[in-house]
């Protein structure tokens, strides 16, 4: 072989060599195979011992087959019994370090739990561990006993996501106030909640929504509910449990008033003022008064309103407050005017005309139907002033369509307006376009008042009835559209026209309230159901 063969042979094996280099040192990533869809697994044997009794350690490590990510620990990592101090979390590599800290006491002879809730996830795609959980006592044994809770919406029955079944020392009322849980856990998708390394005892069992992460009830807006009975004992072996959850009643309170049109003072309270009595002392004349939801509207016929009122505010049962209230600073008193009109009527239903103030009557001599060559008298069956509503009962057929004018003068308000000309045009369904429903009602309680509300397929109130005293009812409800319906049932225990939160601290449960769905209803059909209110 000759000089220039092995020159030659070592300039190729060179590239060669170069491009292999070069190739490692750009990798690509593989294309193909399957994606990763599995959680990190624990190995148990580089990991601290599971399930360890007369605990002194500081530390837990924790350590996964796969390169992990811990997601918001603070938050996602439950504790129980709740710790003191929030200890350290760490993560290196495969591993999740958590110390204590130094200051942490825990408590002697106790099982703790530690949820890692949806915290660890690998690295690469993101799997989720769910609901992980390591245990350690600092006594001789584990607590191994268990109870499952069930955490209920108690307005609309459907289970509360994320909500937490708690367990108390007994003896204590005010315990959610001002101390943390022995026990606690975490209701998941199904509302369910699954308390585990439970000693045998007897604890309270109560249920918290905590928005703040604290353990304790302490905002308004937290749903909370308890157990109704007995205080409950572990082992449990009796019927399952569920706890009926509610966000209480804030203090009544006046949140904005304001003046409109000089003489009509609106009050809009933080919830519909039910109980609430309000007087103007100084005032002989007589004030008209409308609620509408959370405002009162108070309507002063003497205009303008030019001294400062004073006016007491009764909350029942015993809270009294006076207040002074400056008069309007704009006095001019808006014209009389029709706010709004449904012209679209259902066979049988009236026409209701909303104007911007108080009306006191209506000149039906100043009312007249329209037709295409001569005008005709009122065309008016019946007529009802109520509040700010004029009602006429038209004198229109089904099907048919016609037109009411309203000559200058016809409707009168409190201040002795009088409204401008008007012309509307109305048109009256058939009694074929909707369905006819008669709902046979059963098993009620005679000592109770309740409140029916049939609803929409969007949860729009449809009608409503109230009734007391009886067991069972009759209730025909015509010219319904036809659609897909839900009749709501509220246990009006106190008799006050609306459904109640319960109250911790006076054992006192949420009124209860039991939903039915009815019978898709189609045009021109005629349909009967029997309902069997809280029969489960």
């Amino acid at each position: 072989m000759t000089d220039t063969f092995f020159k030659g042979f070592a300039i190729v094996f060179l590239a060669y060599l170069i491009g292999i280099l070069i190739g490692c040192a750009n990798p690509v990533a593989p294309s193909g195979g399957p994606v990763d869809e599995d959680p990190p697994v624990l190995d148990t044997a580089a990991s601290s011992p599971l399930l360890p009794v007369n605990f002194t350690d500081r530390r837990i490590t924790l350590t996964f087959d796969e390169f992990i990510q811990l997601n918001d620990p603070v938050n996602s990592i439950l504790i129980s019994p709740p710790l003191s101090k929030t200890p350290e979390y760490r993560v290196r590599g495969r591993r999740v370090v958590l110390e204590f800290d130094e200051e942490e006491e825990l408590h002697p002879n106790t099982t703790y739990t530690i949820n890692f809730s949806d915290a660890i996830r690998d690295i690469t795609e993101g799997n989720v561990l769910e609901n992980f959980l390591y245990a350690f006592s600092t006594g001789d044994f584990i607590d191994s006993l268990e109870l499952s809770v069930k955490l209920i919406d108690a307005y609309t029955n459907e289970p509360v996501v994320g909500a937490m079944a708690m367990l108390h020392p007994t003896g204590s009322d005010s315990a959610m106030f001002v101390k943390k849980p022995l026990y606690f856990a975490v209701s998941g998708e199904d509302g369910i909640a699954r308390l585990q390394y439970l000693r045998a005892d007897s604890f309270q069992l109560y249920a918290l929504k905590d928005e703040n992460r604290n353990f304790l009830l302490d905002l308004v807006s937290e749903k909370v509910g308890m157990y109704p009975g007995e205080p409950v004992t572990v082992p449990y072996d009796g019927e399952p449990l569920s706890i009926r959850m509610y966000q209480r009643d804030e203090r009544l309170f006046l949140s904005h008033r304001r003046w409109e049109d000089g003489g009509r003072l609106l009050l809009k309270y933080n919830r519909p003022p039910e109980s609430m009595k309000i007087e103007f002392p100084q005032l002989d004349d007589t004030i008209r008064r409308t609620t509408y939801g959370d405002t009162l509207a108070f309507h002063f016929p003497s205009l303008p309103v030019t001294d400062t009122l004073l006016m007491t505010a009764t909350s029942l049962p015993d809270t009294r407050d006076t207040v002074r209230i400056p008069p309007p600073r704009d006095r001019e008193v808006k014209p009389l005017r029709m706010k709004s009109v449904q012209t679209g009527l259902k066979p049988g239903e009236w026409a209701v005309f909303k104007f911007n103030q108080l009306l006191t009557e209506v000149d039906t001599s100043l009312i007249q139907k329209r037709d295409t060559i001569t005008e005709t008298s009122s065309g008016l069956r019946n007529w009802v002033v109520s509040g700010d509503s004029l009602k006429l009962d038209l004198l229109l057929d089904e099907g048919d369509r016609g037109s009411w004018g309203f000559l200058p003068g016809a409707v009168e308000d409190i201040r002795n307006q009088r409204s401008d000309s008007l012309e509307m045009g109305f048109n009256r369904s058939t009694v074929g376009n909707f369905s006819r429903l008669t709902l046979s009602v059963e098993g009620l309680d005679t000592a109770y008042q309740y409140i029916f509300i049939m609803e929409g397929p969007r949860g729009d109130e449809t009608a409503r009835k109230i009734v007391r005293g009886v067991e069972g009812f009759i209730w025909e409800l015509n010219n319904l559209r036809p659609n897909n319906y839900r009749l709501k049932v509220i246990e009006d225990i106190n008799h006050n026209y609306r459904w109640d939160p319960g109250n911790i601290l006076r054992r006192k449960e949420a009124e209860r309230v039991s939903y039915h769905n009815i019978t898709e209803l189609r045009a021109n059909w005629e349909f009967e159901q029997t309902v069997v209110p809280f029969e489960d």
